[in-house]
């Protein structure tokens, strides 16, 4: 019994991590289709300023064109800095779940000859299917 609540709690544990995992890559595409939508309004603004023939455009112009310019290259290297972490946060992530996955099979083998946990009826059963499919 002792050995069934334990496996429960591992299995809460898990979809907890696995739903801050979700909350966190939904925070990521946020701040990834904000910074896309930054950097294209930056460039149709250097685009209109481009199309001005070089002999008419102002001084002001020229000075919004290389500031539009060093915003748009910090922009993208932004991106490209948050592109890089989530990649890193994918791998660490994998790395647990294998962890984890090796982990409840070791303690799923002693379980295998009881039946049904009276906690596990406790669970929605679409969480109980989430869960068998990212421990399998």
């Amino acid at each position: 019994m002792p050995e069934e609540i334990e496996l429960e709690m591992a299995k809460i544990q898990r979809l907890r991590e696995v739903l801050v995992r979700r909350e966190s890559e939904l925070r990521f595409m946020m701040d990834d289709i904000q910074l896309c939508n930054d950097i294209m309004d930056l460039k149709q603004e250097l685009q209109n300023l481009v199309a001005i023939p070089e002999k008419e455009k102002t001084k002001p112009q020229k000075q919004r064109e290389d500031e539009l310019i060093q915003k748009i290259h910090k922009l993208v290297q932004k991106r490209d800095f948050l592109v890089d972490d989530a990649e890193v946060e994918r791998l660490r992530e994998q790395e647990e779940d294998k962890e984890m996955a090796d982990f409840l099979r070791i303690k799923l083998k002693p379980l295998d000859k009881v039946t049904k946990s009276p906690a596990s009826e406790c669970l929605q059963p679409e969480i109980t299917d989430y869960l068998k499919e990212t421990i399998n």
